[in-house]
């Protein structure tokens, strides 16, 4: 299962969850599994972008320089 189907999935069980305590813990769940997944996919950006040359990184930097202000 991939961490999109199982966010799908605990999506469908907070949507359906019977009671406030089954609430709960289905959000408890779907919150862990998206700050995990949220996680990896920082990780995963972060080596892409060391893994550009440094001309491009340090031409990134300044968009987002520019964007940010």
């Amino acid at each position: 299962m991939t961490p999109e189907d199982l966010i799908d999935e605990l999506c469908h069980k907070v949507v359906l969850a019977p009671n406030e305590r089954e609430l709960e813990a289905a959000l408890a769940e779907l919150q862990s599994a998206l700050q995990e997944h949220h996680d990896y996919l920082e990780s995963v950006a972060a080596d892409y972008l060391l893994s550009l040359p440094l001309a491009i990184r340090k031409r990134l930097n300044k968009i987002h320089e520019t964007t940010a202000a």
